[in-house]
Order: structure tokens, then sequence, then C-alpha cells
């Protein structure tokens, strides 16, 4: 498939190979394998941290890049990326990925989890003035926080020897304890071959290099992608992601905003990403700024408190991971086609707003 892709800045990056060893599932023999990316690894932000013999960082350390090797299975087996993360001194919400950079540097990166730390999980659980900013519903602050994030259509791209990156935008030089890993689930089903799909990246708006900048472009109009098939295109999927971000009151990040996507001039989907549900991670949240707010309660007027991380957000709340949502869209023809994503209301990029859109659209289909 070629492709004309709107928003793909090359990085050159040297490789590190992390191999388990290559399997191959047999028969109805089960195999799960556990692929770790890293254990425990310190990402923060500053020069000190690219001196790193067991890495190789990017963006002033905080974009790590290492060759994994995935199984090959003759069945279809289930996939799932799992991220747990802690505070090593960053108070603040930040957002990172895991990434798989494909070798065409004309295609831009796959995101197999995008997540939203929480406000100082782990580091500042149990510090002096951590029990003051405790609400009575929450017993005790977490120590860490764990993601998983089934990337089972992702498998065409997961065999064999790959390239992964993972991504976060801490500024500080205290920075994050990260551990990450892909698990394979093998079928026991004599039948269930595996499904003979393909997946592309189409587009994506993330910064992870510092040769790039916060894409803000969706407040001029709608953005595309363009890439032309050499055959059918069957059984066609879009698996689309998107966050707002501008931390100032009343930006994208606490807006709601609708996106249109047409796939050549036909809408596919017209919805408005937004987490309501971010109080249901406080436990996660111990740095998170505490204030109150007026609310009626039994005839009186009160003060309840809350938090930052309480506040309803574009698509995320600290310490979650960002929703994926799934389009179907049946057999394309063969040709060229185009991906256009409008964001409705996407307010403008200044120094003191800094209002943008991070979004990514992948492919899968079958021939």
């Amino acid at each position: 498939m070629r492709r004309i892709l709107f928003w793909v800045i090359p990085i050159s990056i040297a490789l590190l190979l992390c191999s388990c060893g290559e399997k191959i599932d047999f028969g109805g023999e089960r195999h799960d394998v556990s692929v770790v990316f890293c254990e425990n690894v310190h990402v923060h932000f500053g020069k000190d941290s690219v001196q790193d013999a067991n890495w190789d960082r990017r963006d002033g350390g905080r974009l790590l890049v290492r060759n994994i090797v995935c199984p090959r299975y003759t069945k279809q087996p289930r996939v799932w990326a799992r991220v747990t993360l802690t505070s090593a001194g960053d108070p603040w919400d930040k957002e990172g990925a895991l990434l798989l950079l494909p070798a065409d540097t004309t295609e831009p990166a796959i995101e197999l989890m995008r997540f939203f730390t929480p406000f100082g999980v782990g580091h500042f659980s149990d510090a002096p003035r951590a029990d003051e900013y405790r609400p009575v519903y929450v017993p005790a602050w977490e120590d860490s926080v764990s993601w998983e994030v089934d990337i089972t259509h992702l498998l065409p791209r997961l065999q064999g020897e790959v390239q992964l990156g993972l991504h976060l935008d801490t500024w500080t030089d205290a920075g994050y304890e990260v551990s990450a890993r892909l698990d394979f689930e093998g079928s026991p089903a004599q039948r269930h071959v595996v499904k003979k799909r393909k997946a592309e990246g189409l587009l994506n708006t993330l910064k992870y290099s510092a040769q790039q900048q916060l894409f803000t472009g969706f407040s001029d109009g709608p953005v595309s992608a363009t890439w032309t098939a050499d055959r059918a295109q069957l059984r066609a999927q879009l698996y689309y992601t998107a966050s707002g971000h501008g931390g100032h009151d009343g930006g994208d990040e606490f807006t709601p905003c609708e996106h249109v996507l047409t796939l050549d001039g036909e809408e596919v989907l017209r919805y408005t990403p937004w987490r309501d549900d971010c109080a249901s991670f406080r436990r996660f949240n111990p740095t998170s700024g505490v204030w109150t707010e007026p609310t009626f309660w039994k005839g009186d007027t009160i003060q309840e408190r809350i938090a930052s991380s309480d506040y309803s957000r574009s698509g995320w709340c600290p310490g979650s991971t960002a929703k994926t949502v799934k389009i179907d869209l049946g057999n394309l023809s063969p040709g060229s086609h185009q991906l256009e994503i409008g964001i409705t209301d996407a307010q403008n990029y200044t120094d003191s707003t800094q209002n943008f859109w991070n979004v990514a659209a992948v492919l899968t289909y079958a021939e």
C-alpha cells in the first residue's frame, strides 16, 4: 500500500536488541509468551539521561528505543500491551505512549497504548502531607498504576523482530519508573488459525521526537491522510484514538469537541471524546491540587472538596489510558482513498493557551 501522510517526521534511531527468542504455536498446544520491553526503567529529562549504555534514549531522555523479538503463531493469539508506572519525583500528570516505530519512515508511529500518568503516584503516596489531601473514600494512596490494552488487531505488525519506543512527556530530571511488556496468549482451539490481515498506520500527531512540534492544525480545519491501495482491502477497520490538551481553564483539555471522520467524502464517525469518570482514579493522584466548590445538599449550601484530577477531560483522565474507537469500513476498492478528520471548535494555539489534539489512525484489512 502506497501512502501520502500528513504528519510524518523521520527519526533516525540506533537500535538495541532485546530478544526473548521466537516461538511457534504448533498443533493443539497453547503457548503463552511474555516479551519484556523494559522493567523498572527510569524515564526522565536531562542531558545525563541519554548517557545510558543499556538504552538508546532520544528527546532529552524521554524516548526509549529498543528492538524486541515477538513470537510467530500459526493459531490466532490474543495480544495485550501492559505498562506499570510509578513517579520517581515528578508530581504532575503527563502523557505517554508505547509505540511501534516502523522501519519505513514514511509511515507514522503506531500506538500500542497511549496513557496518562496520575499526579505523583507512589513517590508521594507516603509524603508527610499525603493524608491531608486524601478524601475519606480513598482508604490509602496507591503505590503504582498499571494499564492493559488489547492490541490483537496489531498482531500483523508484532511478529518477529520489531522496533518499539516508549515516550513520556516529563520535563523533570526526576521522572518516572516504568515497566512495559507485550503478552501473547495462545489459543487452544485446533482450527483457530491466524487471521491473514494487514495493519497500516495512517496518521499520528503525537509529538514523540525532538524534531517534532506540537500539532496545532485542527483549529485551521480538517486534516487528511491519503493512501493508494494496490488491491482491494477487504473487511477494513479503522482504529481511531484522540485526546485533547490545553491545560488552562476553558482550553481543549476541558472543552468537549466533536470529531467528524469521513472516508472518500462519506461520514464514517461522529463523536465527542470525553471522560466524565476521572474522579474514579482519585486513589492514584496524591499530589493533585485540591480546593472547594459550593454545592447544594439537604437544603444548605456547603463547600465540597474537589481535586484537579477529578475534572472531566477530552478523552482522558490522570491515571487512565486513551480509548480507541473501532470503525467498520467494509470493503475498500483498489485505488486512492482519503481519510479526513475535522474537530469542531478546536481552539487556536498560543503561548498562553497551548491548545492541541493528539490523534492517531490505524487501518487494518484483509486482501
